[in-house]
Parts: structure tokens; C-alpha cells; sequence
């Protein structure tokens, strides 16, 4: 009797399969009709599911929304999930096969895996996302996130500036170009108005957030923490803002649905901010110019002899009350204030925003007195240690009145520098 691959029992096949990446397993299928009803036209998600769990990322059924809700396990649709993902990994590497239309979906995938990830236990734990580890391996390089002339639907750009807030830097981040267009953003003054709350939000009143501005202000911080030429090649800078950082820290047994401080409010951050010399601030944006929609000219943000002032000043934040909110019952507005130090002070509050973001204003003065008012958006999931960015200006909200970027974060007591960065 001669022995071929269709003697061979299914379930010894779909052993095999589960072994092979998910495309040499699409290939197989296509070699005869059996095998196509084999891997396609099974009854049950048993091999999908087997083959998925086979591959480089977190268990679906162990992971959470960025609010901390678990992910309902009827909701997994395994086939589906891997086919988005691994044809995302496809286009990733090279952008130029993504066929019209395909984009927002590819976006969506990689925002998902970077969105629903399994908590860590603890700010040192080794339990780092899967999830997140694929999605700096594969994006590194830059080609999705740099990929230029971008010229996709609204949807599309946030989704991209979404993902790349997440993600961090890019080789092209580095460039002087890059880093004059994210300046020449954050102090574009036209980007700070009421119908954005003067923050990184849509400007529709919508209170949904604008991922490109928040792109914009991770640019300009990121510059301050990371030392990287022009001309120095890196590959991923593994820093407090990039994708290792946005997985939610919740200790063991801690139900948020019953926290008072279900985001982590309390406790000691640091508050880092930046800001350009008034005078050239208001020369940039050129208020002698009637039309408000000429482009600025940020060519003077590249100048060698352009100086951004970085500060970092500790706060000590304490929740004073809760409100509840309908539209989430279990995730109430937290009301804080903190102490800087002699008699500064700030007054705040956190809640999710219409697009279930987690949103942070606050004002801060001294004597009592309010004069800064400061917008923000935490990134990654809640508790994540990458922290919250956002902007700052005064509550006067002037039309001549100063703007700049923010960054909190919350100090993790170790022996380890948490301001520290990494290259791969």
C-alpha cells in the first residue's frame, strides 16, 4: 500500500499545521478541496484557535479594554482575528500592497492589539504584553508609521497618529524635519481654542481626542528624554513613552469597579513640561497675518541656535471626592488635588471622554490663585506607567496667552532610574 499525505489522519494534519506560520498555512489549503474544508469549512474554532495562540501574542481571553473591562470571550472570533493580523503584518513591512479602502482596517487591527492587552502585576513585573512586544518588533522600522505622502481619510490619519503616540519614535522622528513639523503643531496657537477645550481634542466640541495633536506633543517631549543625532542609526528607543510602557499596571485582586481611585491618581508624578521664549512664540504665529488658514512658517523651530526650555517639578496628587457618571458607572469622575511645593497647588479632575478616553485637566496657581490650566490624555490602558500628555496654557485662555506640551507620569519607587532609555 503506498502511504500518501491523504492517508494521513486530520487530526495528525492539523497538528502540523498548527506548527507553520498562519500564511503557510493559507497556502496549504489551497492544494485541494479537501484541505480547503479542512482549515476553512471546520465546524468548530478549534484550529484557529489552536494557531492563534501558536503565534507571538497575548491570549485574547486574558486581556482587557484600556479601561480595565475583560474582553468577553464569545466576542473572539479567532479565524477572522489572525487573518486581520497577520495580513496587518503583510503591509506593515510593506505598505505599497495595501489595497484602496484597506488601510482603516489595518490601522484598526494594530490599534486593537495595542489596546486589549493582559495587565501586569506590578510596574517591574516580567509579565510585559506580547501584544505590545510584536508591535514594536514589526513597526520599528517605520515604514507604516513614516510612510509618506499620507493622504488617507480623517479616520486613517488619527488612527496612524494614534498608533504612532503609542509607539514612539521612528528613525524619521529623529530627522530635523520631523521634529520642526511636530514644534511647528504644538505651537500653532490656532490649535488651542474653546471648541477643543484648548487641549488635544477634536476641534467640534465633540470632547473626542485628536491622536495627531497628541502625536504632535509626544514629538516635542520625546526629544528632551531621547539623545539621538540626526544621523544615528537606532532602530526602537525603549523609553517611559513608547509601547512597552502603555500596558496597565493593577495589582493582584484589585477590582476597579469598586476603587475609589480606580486610575491611580494618588501618589507622587512627575510633571515635565516645555516652553519657547514668549516673544518667539507670538512672532511664529504672526498675528499680523488676517488669514487664519495661511500656513505658519515654522523654519525657525530647525535653527541651531532654537531653545526649548524642558522642566521637571515633582507633584503629589490626593483624591478629595468622586462623582458618578452615568455613560460609565463603574469608572466615576475623580476630583484631586496636589501639592507642588510652598504655596503652589493644583485642582483637577479624570474622566473618560465620549470616545472612552481618559481625559486630565487641571489648574494649577499659587496663593490661591488659578493661572495654568493643562488638558491631557492618558496612553495605554488605565494605571499605564507611560502617564498622561497633553498641553498647558492659562486659564485666562488670552489670544496672545503662552502654549506648550505636558507630560505626567507617575513615580515608581525603585533603585532604577524610571527616566531612563534603552536601543535596540
Amino acid at each position: 500500500m503506498i502511504i500518501t499525505i491523504a492517508n494521513i489522519p486530520s487530526e495528525i494534519v492539523e497538528q502540523i499545521l498548527v506548527e507553520l506560520d498562519p500564511l503557510d498555512v493559507s497556502s496549504f489549503a489551497q492544494t485541494c478541496r479537501a484541505y480547503r474544508a479542512l482549515v476553512y469549512l471546520s465546524p468548530d474554532s478549534h484550529l484557529w484557535r489552536s494557531l492563534y495562540l501558536e503565534q507571538p501574542f497575548d491570549d485574547p481571553r486574558q486581556c482587557f479594554t484600556p479601561l480595565i473591562e475583560p474582553v468577553p470571550p464569545e466576542s473572539i472570533d479567532w479565524k477572522a482575528s489572525l487573518q486581520a493580523i497577520i495580513r496587518a503584518r503583510a503591509v506593515v513591512a510593506d505598505p505599497s500592497i495595501c489595497r484602496p479602502g484597506e488601510r482603516v482596517h489595518v490601522l484598526r487591527t494594530l490599534v486593537d492589539m495595542a489596546s486589549k492587552t493582559p495587565p501586569a502585576p506590578s510596574a517591574f513585573s516580567d509579565a510585559i504584553s506580547r501584544n505590545l512586544l510584536w508591535l514594536a518588533a514589526i513597526l520599528r522600522s517605520g515604514a507604516l508609521l513614516d510612510a509618506a505622502p499620507w493622504d488617507g481619510t480623517p479616520e486613517e490619519t488619527q488612527l496612524r497618529a494614534r498608533l504612532h503616540a503609542h509607539f514612539g519614535l521612528t528613525p524619521h522622528d529623529a530627522k530635523r524635519a520631523a521634529k520642526v513639523a511636530a514644534r511647528g503643531y504644538v505651537y500653532d496657537m490656532r490649535n488651542y481654542k474653546y471648541d477643543n477645550a484648548f487641549g488635544p481634542f477634536m476641534p467640534d466640541e465633540s470632547g473626542r481626542v485628536n491622536w495627531v495633536h497628541v502625536q504632535a506633543l509626544h514629538h516635542c517631549v520625546s526629544m528632551h528624554l531621547v539623545d539621538v543625532g540626526e544621523d544615528e542609526e537606532f532602530e526602537y528607543a525603549i523609553f517611559p513613552m513608547s509601547l512597552p510602557y502603555c500596558q496597565s499596571v493593577i495589582p493582584p485582586n484589585l477590582d476597579l469597579s469598586k476603587e475609589r481611585d480606580w486610575a491611580g491618581v494618588e501618589g507622587l508624578w512627575h510633571c515635565a513640561f516645555c516652553f519657547i521664549d514668549h516673544r518667539e512664540l507670538l512672532l511664529y504665529n504672526n498675528f499680523s497675518h488676517s488669514d487664519d488658514t495661511e500656513p505658519l512658517d515654522p523654519s525657525a523651530f530647525g535653527d541651531p541656535e532654537f531653545r526649548e526650555v524642558f522642566r521637571v517639578i515633582p507633584v503629589t496628587f490626593r483624591v478629595i471626592s468622586t462623582e458618578h457618571d452615568p455613560r460609565h458607572p463603574t469608572r466615576p469622575r475623580i476630583n484631586f488635588v496636589g501639592e507642588v511645593r510652598d504655596d503652589h497647588t493644583m485642582v483637577g479632575h479624570v474622566e473618560l471622554t465620549p470616545d472612552d478616553q481618559l481625559r486630565w485637566h487641571f489648574v494649577s496657581g499659587e496663593d490661591g490663585q488659578a493661572i495654568w490650566s493643562c488638558e491631557g490624555v492618558q496612553i495605554g490602558g488605565v494605571r499605564s506607567p507611560f502617564g498622561v500628555l497633553g498641553s498647558w496654557t492659562t486659564v485666562f485662555h488670552d489670544q496672545h496667552d503662552p502654549v506648550g506640551p505636558l507630560w505626567l507620569h507617575k513615580v515608581v519607587e525603585s533603585p532604577a532610574d524610571d527616566m531612563s532609555s534603552e536601543w535596540l
